[in-house]
């Protein structure tokens, strides 16, 4: 049809525009600002979210089983100043880790989400009280803290395709204010559900980094468009932040002997096996060798010194 765009055009527009236009601040066109990457994954995220949704609700209601529905209300892109004026304390609100790029996904609930939820599950009518509330009490931080808890797994199952380690909770706070490792320029996809309990109507946050989400965008662009990693210079470097921030298990084996199964066989509590004085140790990582080292003691402390790496001939 004459005069309408195919995809690839209006990706290659988009892609030639990056440079050109501006938002009025920068001078440089912001895919997270416009939306227009997010609306492309709007599918993917829908389903997502929904995934969510629906074990959000089975969740709440081992807690308050009159809650009604979860819906997903809106998606949207928000930086994180504007989220600290969304969020209102007190609230509940957990870090979870285990996203790309060692960036940690939030979950909130809103005030009074929290306040209802509590309020029912010891046998009230739902009523919240804000007014002179600043934190939570004991007993409502720890009903929220069992809840955000019991929704690890959940997450873990919704976003399965992008978490490639088991989610953790990092941190738990009442106020937004208290979120650690986020900048108030950093860009997140955000999902409002509103979650219904008879007449009573709240709010629950899903709110993930854009890095994250960007680290991953092609596995999850449901136009099936492959995006070069090599033309996005922003990505390469939070990849190689997130790369140098992995954990690593750093091994030093102090002694291997070797002896027949029928000895071993005839260990009890309170044999000693003698093993060899160990000199020279080698640093592993996943079961390989990278350094030469030494045994010694610092201020009383078993400790290794490093003398020199393992130089690997090429392949």
């Amino acid at each position: 049809m004459s005069g309408v765009l195919d995809p690839e055009e209006i990706e290659a527009l988009m892609a030639g525009q990056q440079d050109d236009a501006g938002d009025g601040k920068s001078g440089k066109f912001d895919f997270a600002q416009h939306d227009y990457a997010v609306q492309r994954l709007i599918p993917t995220l829908s389903m997502i979210q929904s995934q969510f949704a629906s074990s959000v609700r089975d969740q709440l209601r081992e807690l308050v089983p009159t809650v009604d529905a979860v819906r997903t209300d809106r998606i949207s892109v928000v930086k994180f100043d504007e989220l600290l004026g969304t969020l209102e304390a007190p609230c509940s609100i957990s870090v979870v880790r285990g996203m790309p790029l060692n960036t940690g996904l939030i979950v909130a609930f809103e005030s009074d989400l929290v306040f209802q939820l509590v309020d029912m599950y010891f046998g009230g009518s739902g009523s919240s009280t804000l007014e002179g509330r600043e934190q939570l009490s004991s007993a409502e931080s720890n009903v929220m803290e069992a809840l955000h808890l019991s929704l690890l797994p959940d997450i873990a199952t919704a976003w399965k395709d992008v978490m490639k380690e088991k989610p953790e909770l990092a941190l738990l706070c009442s106020d937004p204010r208290l979120l650690d490792g986020f900048n108030e320029a950093d860009s997140f996809v955000a999902t409002r559900f509103v979650v219904s309990i008879g007449e009573l109507n709240g709010g629950l946050w899903s709110i993930v980094p854009w890095s994250a989400i960007d680290a991953v965008r092609d596995s999850l662009d449901s136009t099936g468009q492959l995006r070069g990693a090599g033309q996005n210079e922003d990505w390469q470097a939070m990849m190689q932040l997130g790369l140098e921030e992995a954990p690593v298990d750093l091994v030093a084996a102090l002694a291997e002997i070797k002896l027949p199964l029928k000895d071993v066989a005839k260990w009890k509590q309170g044999d000693i096996i003698p093993i060899p004085v160990a000199d020279e140790v080698f640093m592993q990582i996943d079961g390989k060798k990278y350094y030469h080292a030494h045994i010694g003691t610092i201020d009383g402390n078993l400790a290794v010194r490093i003398d020199a790496a393992i130089v690997r001939p090429p392949k």
